[in-house]
């Protein structure tokens, strides 16, 4: 199983589909090691197609005065265009207000909706507790009842995260409102956003609220519910998943588990995916066990994916062979069929590009 320091160098090797999956593990995983954001910055430079490389799932990698100088130099001599600038601006955006403050400036020269954006993280990181927390109050209530498309996440997540950072929301008190609020308004925005603050504390015993809530016909409730789990990341949330995924009927929701399963560094997890998979005989759900073992680095799981790699798999829900090649080489597993799938690989993206272009 990988470590997110074994996984952490790989960002910066030459083949994007290797760099990306580093990328993806460690941003799904919510591991963070040093300096990793510098590394995306090192592949974003040497990369020949900047919007290859994947900025949108590093947008939460913490920032340091080094990589804030480094990437106002790349939007500033315009090295990065199109839709990769937008997912850069959004790593931008997401330092730190100390570090983004003595850059307003350079911000405002660039553009003036990214300044007003960074001005506003630094004016609400100057506020009193008091202050922030009746914003935030005002935010969920400006935003209850507004279709999802209409919510402004972006405050939202500001000022939760401002809560976070000082230490304002207490495990008991959270857990509390959570409860009275999912009892009442279970897919209320501010329902959803204590459900996100209690993950990121990790309590513990909201434990049998995320469960139920990951059964939610509501998408976004079920989203905050896996990526709460995921933060716990116990034994005993592996335990209870694998329990759900032997109970539960509904085919989205056993392919959920799967993959909380496959974001959670336990040995429990590794064991219980590759237990189920040996127990599975639905198509689709063999192929999903099968990526989520490679994306978590299940050396034990390589013989049975290679052979489902030959025999055939649900091509139509994920690209198992992709992610078994960036396994294997993260590994460090010459395997005599690298090269071949690779060939295969960039066959197919080719194919794909042409039907693409009509």
């Amino acid at each position: 199983m990988f470590t997110p320091e074994q996984v952490k160098p790989f960002i910066t090797h030459a083949d994007p589909l290797v760099s990306n999956a580093a990328i993806r593990f460690l941003a799904e995983t919510y591991k963070y090691p040093q300096d990793i954001s510098a590394l995306v910055l090192e592949k974003l430079v040497a990369a020949p197609r900047k919007e290859d490389v994947y900025l949108h799932r590093a947008a939460a990698f913490p920032q340091t005065k080094v990589t804030v100088q480094a990437m106002l130099h790349l939007l500033k001599a315009n090295l990065v265009t199109g839709n990769a600038r937008i997912f850069l601006s959004r790593m931008l955006l997401g330092s730190s207000p100390d570090l983004l403050k003595s850059h307003l400036p350079a911000i405002k020269e660039l553009d003036e909706d990214w300044y007003d954006e960074a001005a506003e993280r630094v004016r609400v990181s100057e506020l009193t507790d008091e202050w922030v927390r009746r914003m935030f109050n005002e935010e969920t209530q400006k935003n209850s009842g507004l279709d999802y498309g209409e919510i402004d996440y972006d405050t939202l997540d500001l000022l939760l995260g401002e809560m976070i950072e000082r230490e304002m929301l207490q495990p008991r008190e959270t857990m509390d409102e959570l409860q009275e609020q999912y009892t009442k308004e279970p897919e209320s925005v501010r329902t959803v956003y204590l459900m996100q603050a209690a993950g990121k504390l990790k309590i513990a015993y909201a434990l049998p609220l995320f469960y139920d809530a990951l059964k939610s016909d509501n998408d976004l409730v079920a989203e905050q519910a896996a990526d709460a789990l995921v933060r716990v990341g116990s034994e005993e949330v592996v335990e209870k998943l694998v329990q759900m995924y032997a109970e539960e009927k509904d085919g989205f929701l056993l392919l959920g588990i799967v993959d909380i399963l496959s974001r959670i560094l336990l040995p429990s997890a590794e064991e219980a995916l590759i237990a189920l998979l040996e127990k599975e005989d639905h198509f689709t759900r063999i192929a999903k066990l099968a990526d989520g073992l490679c994306r978590l680095g299940s050396e034990q799981a390589l013989p049975v994916v290679q052979e489902l790699v030959k025999i055939g798999y649900d091509k139509d829900y994920v690209e198992l062979k992709e992610s078994v090649y960036a396994c294997c080489v993260i590994l460090g597993r010459p395997l005599p069929e690298l090269d071949e799938w690779r060939r295969e690989i960039a066959a197919e993206d080719e194919e794909r590009a042409k039907k693409l272009q009509g």
